[in-house]
C-alpha cells in the first residue's frame, strides 16, 4: 500500500488547504503541493491513493462538560506556551466553523484512512525551534511573508522534505505542510511528538492531539 501522509489547514470553503508528503528514502517527497481543497475532494483523494494518515489542524474532540469550550488537552498546551503565545490555542466557542468542519472531514475520513489525529501546525512551527518565536509570531499577519519563507525553509531543511515542485509560499500552504509532516512522523517517529491528555468521561470525536515535542 502506498505510504501518503496528508495535512489539512481548516477554513471555509475557500479557505482549506491540504497537502501530501511521501517517504522516499531518507526524505520526505512532496506529492501534493499545498493548495486549497474542498471537503469533498480531500476525501476522493485521500480514498484514491490509499492515504495512510491525516493530521487536521482543527479542535477533533469534545466533550459538554468543557463548559468555557477549552479541553484539558488545550488548557495544557496554554501552560507550556509562553504567555504571549497562549491566545494561539483559542476556545472551541469563539472557532464555531472550523470545528464544525474538521469533525465533518474527520467523520467523512473515517472509513477512509486509518489514522485521524489533530495537531496545531502555529505551535510545531515554535516547538521545533523555539528561536524562530519571533518569524511564528508574525508569519500570520498582514506583512507576514518574509517570515514565512524563512519558517518554510527551517522545515523542509529540519525534516528533510523534497520540495523542488513550486510552491505557493502562504501561511496556510506552510500550516498544511506542518500537519502533513506530523501526520508521517505519528506513524515513522512518534517519539518525536508530544501527545497533550484529555481526559473527560463524555468525550466525544477522534484522534488524539500531537504536537512537536518542545525543543
Amino acid at each position: 500500500m502506498q505510504q501518503s501522509y496528508m495535512g489539512i489547514d481548516i477554513g471555509g470553503e475557500s479557505g482549506t488547504w491540504m497537502c501530501v508528503l511521501k517517504p522516499n528514502g531518507d526524505t520526505l517527497t512532496v506529492v501534493e503541493s499545498p493548495r486549497v481543497a474542498s471537503l469533498e475532494e480531500i476525501v476522493q483523494y485521500a480514498e484514491q491513493y490509499q492515504v495512510v494518515a491525516v493530521a487536521i489542524d482543527a479542535q477533533l474532540t469534545w466533550a459538554i462538560s468543557d463548559k468555557r469550550g477549552f479541553r484539558p488537552s488545550d488548557l495544557e498546551l496554554r501552560d507550556i506556551l509562553p504567555k504571549q503565545c497562549i491566545n494561539w490555542v483559542a476556545s472551541q466557542n469563539s472557532l464555531m466553523a472550523v470545528p464544525v468542519r474538521g469533525r465533518q472531514l474527520a467523520e467523512y475520513l473515517s472509513p477512509v484512512v486509518g489514522t485521524i489525529i489533530e495537531t496545531h501546525p502555529r505551535v510545531c512551527l515554535y516547538f521545533a525551534d523555539n528561536s524562530l518565536l519571533a518569524s511564528v509570531m508574525l508569519y500570520k499577519s498582514n506583512d507576514g511573508a518574509t517570515h514565512t519563507e524563512k519558517l518554510l525553509r527551517f522545515w523542509i531543511k529540519r525534516f528533510h522534505i523534497d520540495a523542488k515542485t513550486p510552491m505557493t509560499k502562504t501561511h496556510d500552504a506552510l500550516d498544511s505542510m506542518v500537519c502533513a509532516t506530523v501526520a508521517y512522523l505519528y506513524h515513522h517517529l512518534p517519539d518525536q511528538l508530544k501527545r497533550l491528555s484529555y481526559v473527560a468521561e463524555d468525550k466525544r470525536g477522534r484522534g488524539p492531539f500531537v504536537v512537536i515535542e518542545p525543543n
